[in-house]
């Protein structure tokens, strides 16, 4: 009913199956817009699906764009989010005020399908990060040096990441960390895993060797099912405690 009437769709979904039904299910969106409609997704799915929503938007006259979302709830609170579109140059003019309202840096970043991508290409980035900053100050806080000293050194150095400067999984590094917050979900565990999921079967289907991103998804993956799923991504650091026993690791 509120679709039937209105200029300007836009959705925020936590899957494939769930943008998918929504939009082309029974008495889904597509049924319901009037030729015309401009439909904005803002979930984070597989690529394809939003290829073929949009395919099914064309054959009854509306518009669809794809924009996911980074930067979590904080910046999601202040409006401050990056916002990554892929839609033709018109449609996206004639979204953008409404997305401003939303994000500080929103791009247009190619046609319909390509914000996924995108989005896809930066989840992974910060996924494998926060792995990789977990297991380095683990490292660092075995042989017993201050983590403050070891993010002092990094953040001046080639192993800086905006993951660390915003993001720290150490908690008490960084005031509006999720670590420093109870891993409080900024964005979730169970997220990671599904967009990490996403990332490695858009390239296996491309034919494109990853490694550390299957890696990390292993881990977020046992993260979750140690009761982490909706925590934030980065309390994975709490399962990379050193063993006390003197098996091989």
């Amino acid at each position: 009913e509120a679709v039937a009437t209105a200029d300007l769709v836009i959705t925020m979904l936590p899957s494939s199956p769930h943008a998918e039904s929504v939009y082309t299910g029974d008495g889904g969106v597509l049924a319901a817009a009037r030729k015309g409609t401009l439909c904005v997704d803002m979930s984070t799915i597989d690529p394809s699906v939003s290829r073929r929503i949009a395919a099914g938007a064309t054959e009854r006259g509306v518009r669809f764009m794809d924009a996911p979302v980074s930067g979590g709830v904080p910046r999601a609170t202040e409006g401050t989010l990056a916002i990554m579109v892929g839609g033709s140059p018109g449609d996206f003019d004639e979204a953008l005020p409404a997305l401003s309202a939303m994000g500080a840096n929103v791009i247009r970043v190619g046609p319909v399908g390509s914000g996924e991508v995108v989005k896809l290409c930066n989840n992974l980035i910060a996924g494998v990060a926060a792995v990789a900053i977990s297991e380095a100050f683990r490292i660092a806080e075995g042989f017993g040096v201050d983590p403050k000293v070891v993010t002092e050194v990094i953040s001046k150095s080639s192993g800086h990441t905006w993951v660390m400067e915003h993001m720290h999984p150490v908690p008490g590094l960084v005031a509006k960390a999720a670590s420093t917050n109870g891993y409080q979900a900024g964005f979730m565990t169970d997220l990671m895993c599904k967009d990490l999921g996403l990332a490695v079967d858009a390239a296996r289907a491309l034919r494109v060797p990853v490694f550390a991103a299957p890696a990390a998804q292993q881990l977020y993956r046992l993260a979750s099912s140690h009761g982490l799923g909706r925590k934030d991504f980065t309390s994975v650091y709490t399962l990379l405690k050193a063993s006390a026993d003197t098996a091989p690791v």
